[in-house]
């Protein structure tokens, strides 16, 4: 593949398995003048496996804006540079996505190098509802922020997917059982590694999993959404339809205008307005 300056080009690099290096990765790498790295020593050791090598800018959560300026300068000079995450695909809950958001203000062309994530391959495995999702990436690390955070979610319908650290997992799914009450839910850990483990099972059998045996390692936390029972929001309705009706007959509304009133507001059918309001 043919590089272009003036071009970052965004690589994924494998999770863990180095055989999900991608050949136009590689390829791709092997023409950078620059690295924008994460963690400038474990791509250094990365590409130090396929005998590649280019010089390595660190580009960091902490530091990120001026960085972001020096890597921008560069490109604007001709360079061409590669972003690389730590793991995975750069710019999906990474300080990245600052940087591809820059050059795109600066009308600079950004190209994807596709390959592993470890949202799409936990998803790929975990069996539940795939259609809709809400990525949340990692949590707030405070416990009150991160009580609030899940409080906010509960009513989410939609799949909900987490990336969660070791030492806050138990206590991030204790805390979804609490709140959210008991669903099926996914974990992986270590994707693609040598101890990998994927688990299919219900918050709370999750729970005691993990409270006898410790968690370790980079996980993906996956969450079905919530299924509203129709048979309550039906009732809801219909409680709210009839205090509607006697709250207008206290007004001494006539029938028609009762009807009128309900299918305006409440945005019912005519023919159902006319049956709640002459029973």
């Amino acid at each position: 593949m043919e590089t272009h300056p003036g071009t970052l080009y965004v690589v994924a690099v494998p999770i863990g398995n180095l055989g999900d290096f991608t050949p136009r990765a590689l390829e791709v790498l092997a023409q950078m003048d620059y690295l924008a790295c994460e963690e400038v020593q474990a791509t250094r050791r990365l590409l130090a496996a396929y005998s590649l090598s280019a010089q390595y800018l660190s580009y960091r959560e902490s530091g990120r804006e001026k960085a972001g300026e020096a890597v921008v300068e560069l490109l604007q000079q001709g360079a061409k540079v590669a972003l690389v995450a730590g793991a995975g695909t750069p710019a999906i809950s990474d300080p990245g996505r600052d940087l591809v958001a820059k050059c795109r203000e600066e009308g600079l062309p950004v190209v994807p190098i596709p390959g592993v994530s470890a949202l799409t391959a936990a998803l790929s495995v975990c069996g539940l509802p795939g259609r809709r999702l809400a990525f949340e990436g990692f949590l707030p690390r405070a416990e009150g922020e991160r009580r609030q955070f899940l409080a906010s979610l509960r009513s989410e319908e939609r799949t909900c997917v987490f990336f969660e650290a070791p030492h806050r997992l138990l206590a991030t799914l204790e805390l979804l059982v609490e709140l959210w009450g008991e669903r099926r839910a996914f974990v992986g850990r270590e994707l693609t590694k040598y101890y990998e483990e994927t688990l299919t099972s219900t918050l709370s059998q999750l729970v005691e999993h993990f409270r006898a045996e410790t968690p370790r390692g980079e996980f993906v936390l996956i969450v079905e959404g919530f299924s509203p029972d129709p048979h309550s929001e039906e009732e809801e309705e219909k409680r709210q339809l009839e205090a509607d009706l006697a709250f207008m007959q206290r007004l001494g509304l006539r029938p028609k205008e009762r009807v009128e009133l309900l299918a305006h507001f409440r945005q019912i059918p005519k023919n159902k307005a006319k049956a709640l309001a002459w029973e």
